[in-house]
């Protein structure tokens, strides 16, 4: 009766222990693998129950072989189990999951196909007792087959929570709880085996299933946030890094991994595991302003890693948290950029040039097309020929003032004998030379002046007070001439 009720409260305790860790967050990974380990302990459990309860041969036979496969199911989930809480990364390798799976499932195969099939190469039934027990037999492969539950069940696992206590500072008091409650329910287990009680043998685990439970009620290692926060840390595409006193690296997300090849074993500087994938220090004055480091690698794979380091206050075990930040292709793209933009200066400088030498060679046009040419002494001449837009009739202007400033002339003869066309433009540019001459005390006489010119000054109402016509510029060199001779005698 003693037995029974044991095994009913560990039944009881373990299911308790999965609802509660489903509670906390069903959606979580490890919330639902531990669930899976929970029931496959209650699965086995309720077998005990059945083969001690039971009054029918056949089905406690049945039953009887169920045990032995759900133990090495049990030992495979707790495997994952421990592989998902504090080993992450590693979990999260389909190939690392599927190694470690692939022996406890093979055992459990085995071990089903060996009692169902009566091959008796573990354990066999004999005659059936008095009452209603099978009297079971050891096999050829019943002493390997326990060597190697001791080996899968116990010291494996054992030997993975050890790693974690020692290497990881953060997770090595839950790690050692349960290190204890593996220890103590093997002992249990081989001390029950011994004493021939084998219904506490299924019991014999309850001190692991307690170590979960305190931990997940002291360490809340299944809580949410814990849980969403790892996840979140893990799959970051920057690089996360905690590093100790000491700048020796505690943990380093996937990202971290990937881009620098660093590991969580503690056993290697920052500085010093990136020099070994050939990661030079290229911090310049400004990114110390900015607050960050830049480490450079050359090659086939070349990279530039960013680095920001924040410290940690109020935490013994680690100094600083490190964010790494690949800027490769942000590195690339400015290169290209800078590149981009001394050949556009370049550009930009020749075509300034090629504008510097074209107005030159306007201005050379300008006066060769403008030619300025002195009659006598007071009297200028300029033939205009071709079209006049609007920018060349302001340059005739400001050439016909200057020339008269310059020359100091009195009179200015513009032909108009050249000009294929006489539009608005044009006219207001003779206007504007016109009171320009008057105001420096000179005089602008217009010749060449044919029908349809004479036609387009009317058109455009070219009323210029005191300024003279001619038809030809012969007709107005001689007037000019013979003027100024004239009044050179008076003078005289």
């Amino acid at each position: 009766m003693i037995n029974f009720v044991l095994i009913l409260l560990s039944m009881i305790i373990l299911t308790a222990t999965g609802v509660y860790v489903l509670m906390q967050d069903w959606r979580a990974m490890t919330n639902r693998l531990f669930a899976l380990f929970a029931l496959s302990a209650v699965l086995l459990m309720y077998c005990a129950v059945l083969r001690f309860t039971g009054d029918n041969p056949w089905g406690i036979w049945f039953v009887y072989g169920l045990s032995a496969p759900l133990l090495a199911v049990s030992s495979w989930l707790l495997i994952w189990l421990i592989l998902a809480i504090f080993i992450p990364h590693r979990y999260a390798q389909l190939h690392t999951r599927r190694a470690l799976a692939a022996p406890y499932v093979l055992i459990a195969l085995f071990l089903t196909l060996d009692w169902y099939s009566g091959l008796g190469l573990v354990r066999r039934t004999g005659a059936f007792q008095a009452a209603g027990m099978p009297d079971i037999l050891n096999g050829p492969l019943f002493v390997p087959m326990i060597v190697s539950y001791v080996f899968g069940g116990l010291l494996v696992p054992l030997a993975m929570l050890i790693t974690v206590a020692v290497h990881q500072r953060r997770e090595r008091v839950p790690a050692v709880w349960l290190s204890i409650g593996l220890a103590l329910s093997f002992a249990a287990g081989a001390w029950f085996g011994s004493a021939s009680w084998p219904a506490l043998n299924y019991v014999s685990m309850l001190p692991l299933y307690l170590a979960f439970g305190w931990v997940t009620l002291r360490y809340q290692v299944f809580r949410p946030s814990q849980v969403a926060l790892r996840t979140a840390i893990e799959y970051l595409p920057d690089g996360v890094v905690i590093i100790d006193a000491q700048r020796q690296v505690r943990f380093a997300n996937r990202a971290a991994r990937q881009l620098a090849l660093l590991d969580g074993n503690g056993r290697t500087a920052f500085e010093a595991a990136l020099a070994r994938v050939g990661f030079q220090d290229c911090t310049t004055p400004e990114d110390r302003l900015d607050g960050v480091r830049r480490f450079h690698r050359v090659g086939e794979m070349e990279a530039t890693l960013m680095v920001s380091e924040v410290a940690i206050e109020g935490d013994q075990e680690s100094a600083s948290v490190l964010l790494l930040r690949d800027v490769t292709a942000a590195e690339r793209q400015r290169v290209a950029l800078a590149a981009s933009h001394a050949a556009l200066e370049e550009r930009t400088a020749a075509l300034e040039r090629s504008l510097d030498e074209i107005r030159q060679r306007d201005a050379i046009i300008t006066r060769l097309t403008l030619p300025m040419i002195p009659l006598s002494e007071g009297v200028l001449a300029l033939p205009l020929i071709g079209a006049f837009t609007g920018e060349r009739s302001q340059a005739m202007v400001a050439l016909l003032l200057n020339q008269i400033e310059q020359q100091r002339a009195q009179r200015v003869l513009l032909d108009l004998t050249g000009i294929t066309s006489f539009d608005h433009s044009l006219a207001v540019a003779l206007r504007q030379a016109a009171d320009g001459a008057r105001l420096m005390g000179a005089q602008i006489v217009l010749c060449g002046v044919r029908p349809d010119i004479a036609e387009s000054i009317v058109r455009e109402r070219l009323e210029i007070p005191g300024i003279q016509y001619f038809a030809t510029m012969q007709e107005g060199v001689a007037t000019l001439l013979h003027q100024g001779n004239r009044s050179s005698l008076v003078h005289q």
